[in-house]
């Protein structure tokens, strides 16, 4: 499945939605975590759009129980995650790690940065 781009709202939604340490997360504690992690105080009614919308995109699924409503992710974080660091290789690095990890440079600390010129040696021995 191709995944279709999140808007910067719906990636902080995501965020917690994977974040929550569980399966699913009960929509009021959504609105919740948006509120003391993020600083969002969204109305649930904006809150319910952009989870119709990543419902729509195959992210999540909605579960009504109840009174209450349940988050579950369809797509998980690492597969995202994974998915858009390939993204930004192709377009901006043309497809090189190593330039990627180039541009990082300067935020690593030197234990980081021999770890990866080492893990990067290896594959370029393969």
């Amino acid at each position: 499945m191709e995944e279709r781009k999140l808007t910067d709202a719906e990636q902080v939604v995501m965020r917690c939605v994977w974040n929550y340490g569980k399966d699913e997360i009960p929509f009021l504690t959504l609105i919740e975590e948006l509120r003391e992690k993020y600083d969002k105080d969204y109305k649930r009614t904006t809150v319910r759009t952009f989870l119709f919308d990543l419902e729509e995109k195959g992210y999540v699924t909605v579960e009504r129980r109840g009174k209450f409503s349940y988050v579950i992710p369809v797509v998980q974080k690492e597969d995202y995650r994974k998915n858009q660091a390939e993204a930004m290789l192709d377009i901006w690095f043309d497809g090189s790690a190593k330039s990627f990890i180039s541009a990082l440079s300067g935020r690593l600390s030197e234990e980081e940065g021999e770890k990866l010129k080492g893990l990067l040696d290896e594959l370029d021995a393969q």
